[in-house]
């Protein structure tokens, strides 16, 4: 008979959170990555998305928006590398959905960032299930 309050250790049960959450610092990053894109708080999500292992492209793109709203002097040279890399990912792409992304890219930081987040979230989650599809 085991003490009141103790435990038995089975081998056959997951150890970690209930539920099945993530317990390792990585999963914790990225929720607080997530919720800091979701509150807009730029301040928290770009040093949290340098301790995940690199961004997927829709998170970077998330990132890239952020940046365009919150620090709008940096906007320009994130964005192009967003774009650049964007490219490398997206083997169909042409030229004139480059000039679009480009286009939609540079709206970010005026305006209109609205009307141009829509168009780069459909380029992007299609990128991302052709790549999908490659693997």
């Amino acid at each position: 008979m085991r003490p009141r309050g103790s435990c038995r250790l089975d081998s056959v049960r997951r150890l970690g959170p209930e539920g099945g959450g993530a317990s390792t610092s990585q999963g914790h990053a990225r929720t607080v990555f997530r919720r800091a894109l979701e509150h807009g708080n730029l301040l928290v999500a770009e040093p949290t998305a340098k301790e995940l292992p690199p961004l997927n492209l829709t998170d970077a793109l998330e990132l890239t928006m952020l940046i365009a709203r919150k620090d709008p002097r940096r906007h320009s040279g994130v964005a192009a590398r967003w774009l650049l890399r964007y490219l490398e990912e997206s083997e169909d792409a042409t030229i004139d959905e480059a000039a679009m992304v480009a286009s939609c890219l540079a709206a970010l930081a005026g305006d209109r960032h609205r009307d141009a987040e829509l168009p780069l979230r459909a380029v992007t989650e299609r990128a991302t299930v052709e790549r999908g599809r490659e693997m």
